[in-house]
């Protein structure tokens, strides 16, 4: 039977072969895309991507980022920078010299150079330009013997060299010579490291550089940066220059590149890890096998240093060295001070041991020179400032007693003969503190020899002087402090040891004399000086600093083995210095809204010298000062030196004058900014409790 075809069937019949085809022809077309793009990568780009494919390592071009700042304890900028724009090229393996040449060559036409280009290019660099210039086969047929032409290629190129004559290079023109400044700079750098070749690019030269960077390959522009010192220079702060050749292999092994600035004095170099920035960082890849650079760098940003806030007190800074320069002047013309010509003082607390002040003066040739350094490294024999540790040694060791009294009258032995300033009598350990007996402190160092054992008496001397600070390192934060120097005893002598007791024969820093009256002042702990107060990071907000990352807490380095009551005796004897009837510094430190009731010990050390400029042996002496104030609550500590000046007829006071004014400089300071310096130290305080709460 028949039956009628049904349309609807017959429609999706239809339908489906369409729908295959559809399929198909996309199906098609996604293979010949991918066919199409196969061939593109493995004919077009086949090369590039099987360079890139062997490229097993990374290769990593720095560029320089600035130095954290310097602040002082109120976050002034004391060390800054000064941000320019330098011209950098950097050379990968592949760089041949007709590139460098052909670049140097637009640069010297377009930029010119500076006084300081030309002024690094050398003999040779003249030779080795001439020679480019030139067909150096045929100057070798030429110029070298037969002999010479079978030495090494390097040999022959060296021997090529010195046939070069002063009328050949006298040849070069003025556009060679831009040209070869250039092209020298860019020769000295090291595949992979950006190499500064102009510094401080003016707006135009930006300009120049910038439209045409797609045809100078290697050639960029950096922001770049020097020191720069709003308060004037330190040798505290230090310096930064590139890094010298006998430190290459040390700052290498750290990541640094040979052409980056690094600290090489004081605080720059103490502090280079933290101040160091981290650098912009260009990564290439390269082909193991070639060394050709494979595509473009990839660029990762880089940051300042970090910051680290001082515990100096810039204002307080400023006039310590003026009152240096102003009672130098003051003193130079008085009879016998023709050889004083520098002075130095140190500030700091003593229960902290953060310094607040570090100066130092030198004049010579009319003028004053800063001669902070000489705080740390000058030593000088200080005189009777030390005889605080011998009288505490000599109570300690049951030499003496608290009180008991000794005969001050000249003191003979072993054919010695010995005084005080003046003969004083009978006088107890506090009275030869207050009058700077000499013939106490000697009868404290005969009574401390054994039996035949006087030699063994230095050592036991100088262990205790140790335990202040005297003769050993303070453990400021600075590089390579000087301990001073240990006197060398006469075979078969004793007599020096008694110089030892009344300090004069050993010799001390003024940071190390600080250090000792700050143990004195402070109950018996030697405390580490510290020039660093905070390191913090970076911040645009620079009234306040960056986020808090270490404070430096005190450290204490050693206790003094002594009873307290001793201690106690000595801190008496050091107020009657300076405020009872017959203390050597009565009548300087008596005010007690200037100088804030204070204590402390004078000291005289003589000295027997050739004069300069008569050629005979004369006598001169080092005029010292330590003290601290408050006496009962001390929070700040001093030490001043001058040395080869002369207390004749006792009208030479600088050493106390200098103690004045400085002490006076400290208080009026905290007056005129204390509640502003209140303000900080509580905004210190609240985010120590918050960086704590948060440890927790």
């Amino acid at each position: 039977m028949v039956t009628k075809a049904d349309p609807e069937r017959k429609k999706k019949k239809t339908q489906v072969p369409f729908r295959l085809n559809v399929l198909f022809l996309i199906v098609f077309f996604l293979f010949s895309i991918l066919i199409l793009r196969l061939g593109v990568l493995q004919i077009v780009n086949g090369e590039e991507k099987r360079l890139e494919s062997e490229a097993v390592e990374e290769v990593i071009a720095r560029k320089e980022a600035p130095r954290g700042k310097l602040l002082d304890s109120n976050f002034r900028e004391v060390v800054g920078n000064k941000p320019f724009f330098s011209l950098t090229y950097t050379k990968t393996v592949d760089t041949k010299a007709d590139d460098t040449m052909r670049i140097a060559k637009w640069l010297a036409k377009r930029l010119g150079v500076t006084e300081e280009q030309e002024k690094k290019i050398t003999e040779r660099d003249k030779k080795d330009y001439f020679i480019a210039q030139n067909d150096i086969t045929e100057l070798m047929e030429e110029r070298l013997s037969k002999k010479e032409k079978k030495l090494s290629d390097k040999e022959q190129y060296k021997a090529l060299v010195d046939k070069i004559t002063e009328e050949e290079i006298k040849s070069l023109t003025s556009e060679d010579l831009k040209i070869l400044a250039y092209k020298r700079a860019m020769d000295s750098g090291y595949a992979y490291s950006a190499q500064r070749i102009k510094t401080n690019l003016t707006n135009e030269e930006v300009s120049i550089i910038s439209e045409n960077l797609g045809d100078l390959p290697g050639i960029d522009i950096m922001a770049d940066s020097k020191r720069i010192y709003p308060y004037g220079e330190s040798a505290i702060f230090g310096a930064v220059k590139q890094i010298p050749k006998s430190k290459m292999e040390y700052f290498s092994s750290l990541g640094y590149d040979r052409s980056d600035q690094v600290g090489v004095s004081g605080l720059e170099v103490q502090y280079e890890q933290v101040l160091r920035g981290m650098k912009e960082k260009s990564v290439y890849l390269t082909n193991p096998k070639t060394g050709q650079t494979i595509g473009e760098p990839k660029s990762i940003a880089g940051q300042r240093g970090k910051d680290i806030v001082l515990t100096l007190d810039m204002e307080l800074q400023f006039r310590l060295e003026r009152i240096l320069e102003e009672e130098i002047l003051k003193a130079k013309p008085l009879p016998g001070n023709e050889l004083l010509k520098s002075a130095y003082i140190v500030m700091i607390n003593p229960k902290t041991g953060e310094v607040k002040g570090i100066a130092g003066k030198r004049y010579e040739d009319g003028k004053f020179i800063n001669d902070e350094y000489g705080a740390l490294f000058n030593s000088y024999e200080m005189g009777s400032t030390v005889k605080g540790a011998t009288v505490l040694a000599g109570l300690q060791k049951g030499l003496v007693g608290m009180g008991e009294q000794i005969f001050d009258t000249p003191f003979t032995k072993n054919g010695m003969n010995k005084s005080s300033w003046k003969n004083m009598g009978w006088i107890n350990d506090l009275d030869a503190l207050k009058m700077s007996s000499n013939v106490y402190m000697f009868n404290i160092m005969d009574r401390m020899i054994g039996p035949e054992h006087w030699t063994e008496t230095y050592a036991e001397a100088r262990y205790m002087y140790s335990q202040f600070g005297l003769g050993v390192k303070t453990g400021i934060d600075f590089p390579k402090e000087a301990t001073g120097y240990e006197g060398k005893p006469p075979e078969g002598e004793s007599a020096t040891l008694y110089d030892l007791g009344i300090g004069q024969f050993d010799t001390y820093t003024t940071m190390q004399l600080v250090q000792y009256v700050s143990t004195i002042a402070n109950g018996g702990y030697r405390v580490k000086p510290q020039l660093v107060r905070e390191i913090r990071e970076p911040a645009s907000d620079e009234e306040n600093g960056g986020k808090l990352l270490k404070r430096f807490e005190p450290i204490i380095l050693n206790k003094l083995d002594v009873d307290e009551k001793y201690i106690k005796r000595v801190q008496q004897g050091f107020w009657q210095v300076m405020h009872a009837p017959g203390g050597t510094a009565k009548g300087y430190f008596d005010d007690v809204e200037k100088y804030h009731n204070p204590a402390g010990k004078t000291g005289t050390a003589q000295r027997r010298i050739k004069h300069p400029q008569t050629g005979q042996v004369t006598e001169k002496h080092n005029l010292t000062l330590v003290g601290y104030a408050p006496f009962e609550n001390p929070e700040i500590a001093f030490a001043v030196v001058v040395p080869e000046g002369t207390p004749r007829n006792g009208n030479q006071r600088i050493n106390k004058y200098i103690g004045q004014r400085a002490l006076e400089a400290y208080w009026d300071l905290k007056k005129e900014y204390g509640e502003n310096a209140a303000t900080v130290n509580g905004n210190m305080e609240k985010e120590k409790e918050e960086t704590e709460g948060s440890a927790q």
